[in-house]
């Protein structure tokens, strides 16, 4: 038997954070997990990902040096060098885990666990009891009626990541940021690429304004997107799969392979199939929570993508920062206000706050300041100049409801986005902030003095 102060269940970006927070403030913590440390994140999600399309937009521009003065001959992709280059930086993150565990005497415990009653789990034969527990199990892909994967023709993002052949061409199922950024994945690698989403927007939960003008981007690049559009049948053929598209004159797409990008379901088993133990779900299975990340059974947290509230790492992590806090006796809530997200499309796509669409919907009277990236100096220089900065204001207090912000590098960026949510911050305070020059930064105070019509560079409003 194992006895412990802090028991998590699950180490991921929620799991992992969560315990080191718990071992900070004094608490003997035990972690149990039964695949990888780093969870989906890690090993099969974030880190993967980004690390491959950072390498196919590397290669995507290395398609046109000549316009920044480099002539480049013969550059390839090699798929397992690349492979390789992924599993590496896996690596890499993993050890790191395992020397933040080691360095705060976090105890590991390999298998699948079951909270059997409060304060109990089970893993295996071994039993471990915890003055408190952490749910940190996250989600799995689900399969849909008609859209079921196989693992070969018919894939999830686990087997997108290790694909060793290129295909000629593959349909996307699914425009929101798992599918919008496999697609300019491939599609930076030369593969011709269907964006299928049903809602009438790409990324669905972002900007309008931004989201459109992303969709004519990708045309641009020679990508099929086809919104509010949804699939009817998928039929496998002996080349690959025939996809039928609903409410559609035009023939079903032929293509290598398809990835389902939608549809998940909640890892919330170590709770729910405990007869009598009590714990709150809500739709498919996602552990019901309050703002300090306590469920209705004393004693029981839970975070990350089981709650079903941001499905974003660093949501998971701060979420599992507050759960920790509290149970090692604090009093801490979370504020998803200020929860950031980046979809790393080519150009990424990042938001906090209310959209425009949000904010008129909840009664404020909106006012708007935008910025181009080809008003940028630094953008210019870069050769990346698709999009912009917008910030969404209360017009009666000017104070920030919202940022968004589609361009290079606007993950980075967006940070200053939250921070001005997070402070209360007026636009005039942002506008006021003096800026390095020549800098990406440059273009969220051009945004907050357009928000007066004082942009320095872009023309005077038209009235």
């Amino acid at each position: 038997m194992h006895e412990c102060d802090v028991a998590v269940i699950g180490a991921g970006p929620g799991g992992y954070v969560a315990a080191v927070r718990a071992a900070q403030r004094g608490a003997k913590t035990l972690v149990i997990e039964h695949k990888e440390l780093g969870g989906v994140c890690l090993n099969w999600g974030c880190i993967p990902t980004k690390t491959l399309i950072h390498t196919a937009e590397l290669y995507r521009k290395l398609q046109h040096a000549d316009e920044f003065g480099l002539n480049v001959d013969g550059v390839r992709v090699d798929l397992k060098a690349l492979l390789a280059w992924k599993d590496e930086v896996i690596k890499r993150n993993k050890s790191g885990i395992q020397g933040l565990f080691k360095a705060h005497g976090i105890e590991v415990i390999r298998g699948r666990a079951q909270v059997t009653a409060p304060g109990v789990i089970a893993v295996g034969k071994d039993e471990v009891r915890a003055k408190a527990i952490i749910i940190a199990t996250g989600s799995a892909p689900a399969q849909l009626p008609g859209l079921e994967t196989d693992g070969k023709k018919i894939i999830t993002s686990t087997e997108a990541l290790e694909l060793d052949k290129l295909p000629g061409r593959i349909a996307v199922i699914g425009g929101g940021p798992l599918g919008a950024e496999f697609a300019c994945l491939w599609n930076a690698l030369g593969v011709e690429v269907d964006l299928i989403e049903m809602m009438p927007t790409l990324l669905p939960l972002a900007d309008e304004e931004l989201t459109k003008r992303l969709a004519a981007i990708l045309k641009r690049r020679g990508m099929h997107v086809h919104t509010g559009t949804a699939v009817e049948a998928l039929k496998k053929t002996k080349k690959g799969v025939s996809v039928a598209l609903k409410d559609s004159k035009a023939e079903p797409l032929d293509v290598d392979l398809v990835l389902v990008g939608i549809g998940c379901k909640y890892n919330s088993e170590a709770v729910t199939e405990t007869p009598g133990l009590g714990v709150e779900v809500g739709p498919r299975g996602a552990i019901l929570v309050n703002e300090r990340m306590e469920t209705n059974v004393p004693g029981i947290f839970a975070v990350g993508d089981v709650v079903g509230k941001t499905m974003l790492a660093h949501g998971a992590s701060a979420e599992g920062v507050v759960a920790a806090e509290n149970a090692t006796g604090a009093n801490k809530t979370i504020d998803y206000r200020v929860v950031p997200s980046c979809t790393f499309t080519a150009p990424e796509v990042a938001t906090v706050g209310l959209t425009e669409k949000a904010a008129r919907e909840a009664g404020i009277d909106v006012k708007i300041g935008r910025f181009p990236f080809k008003a940028s100096g630094r953008a210019q220089a870069m050769g990346e100049t698709e999009g912009m900065v917008k910030i969404v204001g209360d017009a009666a207090t000017d104070e920030v409801v919202g940022v968004h912000i589609m361009g290079p590098e606007a993950g980075e960026l967006i940070a200053a986005g939250a921070l001005a949510i997070q402070m209360e911050a007026t636009v005039e305070e942002i506008a006021d902030t003096i800026h390095t020059h020549p800098t990406l930064s440059e273009t969220m105070k051009e945004a907050a003095e357009d928000y007066f019509g004082l942009s320095i560079h872009t023309p005077p409003r038209t009235k």
